[in-house]
């Protein structure tokens, strides 16, 4: 396996692996599992005894969060969720959206004009599933507000990103390709391989500690 992928390589790859028949819910629901295992591996305390805030966008790196909150719901941790686009867009977002929805308390930041009012002030981990591989350029409103609200949990909780940071362009190679309020996580968890960005000197007070899952793809057997 190379040593990085290019997010347009990383979307080649998803594209093939659907083909060869591990389609995309499968890779998303593959991703969250190992996301959420990697999550409690880190947290020093029982995870059932948790306090989660959990942030998505519309897309895939959204949908993978869902699979996160389903399976900290599963172990017995308080899940709120945040939608900081709205409702999901994807298909399997979509899907994975719905096997929640009526289980945790959820925030719409399109249609609340204050959504972190009703948020209790302990958080244990903060969860970063905003923005992945799509992103490029600059955070918009909402995104910018919720990354400046995780931050503020730097060095008090646990801070994880879903695959990138939100606010880092997977790609960049320099320091003016990415937005400098983006999410500082303490571990990023990405899927089946480091991006560019994961290697950039610049970019480690956000990424923090990377930690590369497999989501079941085999890249050899694809290019």
């Amino acid at each position: 396996m190379m040593k990085f992928v290019t997010c347009g390589q990383m979307k080649i790859l998803e594209k093939r692996a659907d083909a060869s028949g591990l389609s995309y819910y499968q890779m998303m629901e593959n991703a969250g599992t190992s996301a959420f295992e990697i999550i409690c591996s880190k947290y020093e305390s029982s995870i059932g005894d948790t306090k989660v805030l959990l942030f998505c966008g519309k897309g895939n790196n959204g949908g993978d969060g869902f699979v996160v909150a389903r399976k900290l719901l599963e172990a017995g941790s308080d899940v709120s969720l945040v939608l900081v686009d709205g409702k999901p867009a994807s298909k399997d977002a979509i899907t994975n959206f719905q096997l929640i929805e009526d289980k945790l308390p959820i925030i719409d930041m399109t249609v609340t004009e204050s959504p972190f009012m009703d948020i209790p002030g302990r958080q244990d981990i903060l969860i970063d599933a905003i923005y992945g591989t799509g992103f490029h350029g600059k955070l918009r409103p909402n995104a910018l507000k919720a990354a400046a609200f995780i931050n503020q949990f730097k060095k008090k909780s646990l801070i994880c990103s879903l695959d990138i940071p939100s606010g880092l362009s997977g790609d960049a190679t320099n320091f003016s390709q990415i937005d400098a309020n983006a999410v500082e996580a303490d571990i990023t968890i990405t899927f089946h391989n480091k991006k560019p960005i994961h290697l950039q000197p610049f970019a480690r007070p956000y990424c923090g500690e990377t930690a590369i899952v497999d989501i079941g793809i085999d890249e050899e057997s694809l290019w």
